[in-house]
């Protein structure tokens, strides 16, 4: 009897510990799945939203053309689109411009124009929008030909903040960024030198030619 009894004694103890145990790993298991479903509701939301926002916006390069009296200066325009029928929130396009050298891309300054109104976030109708930046390429920065005989291959790297109006109690914006290309003619290079190479309708050679995203 006090054998069985002190077998029991020492069963309890180990019991106790395999149920705290047991607990413990169900407990563990209970949040890790339940951090593991608020983990996939929140990407599938911003899997929503990014779709929402990269269908709706939309930014670009509108026009650009160098600046009579000012050397190496071009006013380049950029253009924020929004296809919805909806306002979307966005912040202020940072835009950095790059050159291309040989294989490399090459940064040049970028500005905006002093008549340029800036607003942390504003609010984007259906419609196009437009900022005006300045751009400086010095007339010593080796640009590659690229396709296109004599013109610069101009790169904006685009970023702003984006939040559709229907999306606001999402508490969640999108960061949208973007590649824009164009074709830029050196302010040094005259149009009689670049007929040489290309033809443009009745002989009128663009300042800013735009490419497709690549």
């Amino acid at each position: 009897m006090n054998f069985f009894s002190g077998i029991m004694r020492i069963k309890k103890p180990i019991a106790v510990v395999l149920a705290i145990v047991g607990i413990f790993f169900l407990a563990d298991f209970i949040i890790g799945q339940k951090q593991d479903a608020i983990i996939r509701e929140r990407n599938a939301k911003k899997q929503r939203l990014e779709k929402l926002a990269f269908q709706m916006v939309f930014p670009d390069v509108s026009d650009a053309w160098d600046i009579p009296g000012s050397p190496e200066k071009y006013e380049a325009v950029l253009k924020i689109e929004n296809l919805a029928d909806e306002p979307v929130y966005a912040t202020y396009p940072e835009v950095t411009a790059y050159v291309q050298t040989g294989t490399y891309w090459t940064e040049v300054p970028i500005h905006d124009k002093q008549t340029e109104k800036r607003e942390q976030v504003a609010k984007l109708e259906k419609g196009e929008h437009f900022y005006r930046k300045i751009v400086t390429i010095k007339r010593e920065i080796k640009h590659t030909f690229y396709q296109m005989y004599g013109y610069m291959h101009v790169r904006y790297h685009i970023s702003m903040f984006v939040l559709p109006q229907s999306a606001f109690k999402e508490e969640e914006v999108i960061e949208r960024v973007n590649d824009v290309y164009m074709y830029l003619k050196p302010y040094y290079m005259s149009d009689k030198e670049v007929l040489k190479q290309v033809s443009f309708p009745d002989n009128k050679v663009p300042t800013m030619i735009p490419m497709p995203p690549h």
